[in-house]
C-alpha cells in the first residue's frame, strides 16, 4: 500500500512539474540564447534598416593592361597583381569600383603610374609605355 501512494504521489509531481513548464508569463527573450545581437538583428530586420548602397563585387569590373616593353610588373594600390604578356592583355577582375592607384614596373625603365577610375560592370583599359632610362 505504501509503494501505491508513494507512486501515485511521484506521478502527481511529475505531471505538476510538466503543466508548469508551458505556462510562463513572459514573453521569448532572444537575449537569452543568441546575446544583445539578436536583439539588433531582429530592429534591422523590423525597422528595414539593412546598408544596400556599400559597392559590391562585380567579377566583370578591373583592368586589362598592357606594356611596352611586355613583363612589367603590375602593382594596383600597391599589390602586385603579376605581369603584362606579350600577346594579350593581363586582366585583373573582380574589383570593387571605384579609384585604384596603378604602377607599372620594368628594370632599367621608368616607371609607369596613373590612378584610375573604374565604374561598375567596366573593364578600363591600360596600354603603359615604358621609358628606357
Amino acid at each position: 500500500m505504501v509503494k501505491i501512494i508513494v507512486s501515485l504521489l511521484g506521478i502527481l509531481l511529475i505531471l505538476g512539474s510538466l503543466a508548469s513548464v508551458g505556462t510562463a508569463d513572459t514573453e521569448y527573450d532572444p537575449n537569452d540564447y543568441y546575446g544583445s545581437w539578436a536583439a539588433k538583428l531582429d530592429a534591422e530586420f523590423k525597422a528595414g534598416s539593412f546598408d544596400t548602397s556599400a559597392p559590391k563585387y562585380d567579377p566583370n569590373t578591373g583592368f586589362s593592361i598592357t606594356s611596352t616593353p611586355p613583363g612589367a610588373e603590375i602593382f594596383v594600390n600597391g599589390a602586385n597583381e603579376g605581369i603584362t604578356r606579350s600577346l594579350k592583355a593581363k586582366e585583373i577582375l573582380g574589383l570593387i569600383p571605384g579609384e585604384y592607384n596603378v604602377t607599372l614596373s620594368f628594370p632599367g625603365y621608368s616607371d609607369f603610374a596613373g590612378n584610375f577610375t573604374v565604374n561598375e560592370s567596366e573593364i578600363k583599359n591600360i596600354e603603359a609605355v615604358l621609358t628606357l632610362i
